[in-house]
């Protein structure tokens, strides 16, 4: 099945057009999986299931998904994955990621990529990442959406200024943010680098006006420098 296959049967309901992942984002995910032949997956979140619909298709393997919030979205995330065919790959946990990973961990269990895109407070992200960091194996991937948050982004710095067996991997697509985890963690107790900057706060701070602010002059100037340098 293909994420064309995949968009003309997923229904995303009109009440809540924001919180699935876009169609081409869940076309990376698909084409990361497959290309790189990753087989062991899990994802935080799922909403109307389309990241997990695109991760099952390419990788043809079981996925674990966990979202204690089915029932907000109606459950028609499941209910996709039922129309798709897809439902004897996919084990759901209708439960908190935090609740979920340590039992893996606990398990020995093994991944080659993770989805982080449930909870979106800083604190809960970077709980995600901790235990993802213990779940994946080396050289596999872990990709964070919604990365135009502050909290998303902070996190990413913090693995970039102090974990340095992931190696960051940049994406064609501003909302994902993509790490390859190439070794062990060799860090004594002490350890710690800076990740806060202000040129991270200058950042989110015009991403927010960006995203806010109804259109005028100087907003359609800053768009078009913006895709000059993509």
């Amino acid at each position: 099945m293909t994420p064309e296959e995949i968009n003309r049967i997923l229904e995303i309901p009109q009440w809540d057009t924001t919180s699935s992942v876009k169609t081409v984002e869940a076309r990376f995910i698909y084409d990361l999986v497959r290309q790189n032949n990753l087989s062991r997956t899990l994802e935080t979140g799922f909403a109307f299931g389309r990241s997990a619909a695109n991760i099952i298709a390419a990788s043809e393997k079981q996925h674990i998904a966990m979202d204690p919030y089915q029932d907000r979205y109606k459950n028609l995330g499941l209910e996709n994955i039922k129309k798709l065919g897809l439902e004897g790959k996919l084990d759901f946990r209708r439960d908190f990621s935090h609740n979920v990973m340590p039992e893996l961990v606990k398990q020995a269990q093994k991944f080659d990529f993770i989805f982080i895109g449930g909870d979106h407070k800083f604190d809960g992200i970077f709980i995600d990442f901790y235990y993802s960091d213990l779940l994946l194996k080396t050289g596999g991937f872990v990709l964070f959406h919604d990365t135009w948050m502050r909290s998303t982004r902070l996190v990413g710095k913090f693995i970039k200024s102090n974990r340095k067996e992931y190696t960051f991997i940049k994406t064609p697509l501003r909302n994902l943010s993509l790490f390859q985890k190439t070794g062990e963690d060799t860090r004594d107790g002490m350890f710690f680098r800076e990740f806060y900057t202000a040129r991270s706060l200058l950042i989110h701070s015009l991403i927010r006006w960006m995203t806010g602010n109804r259109n005028n002059f100087i907003k359609r100037i800053l768009l078009k420098v913006k895709d000059l340098v993509k």
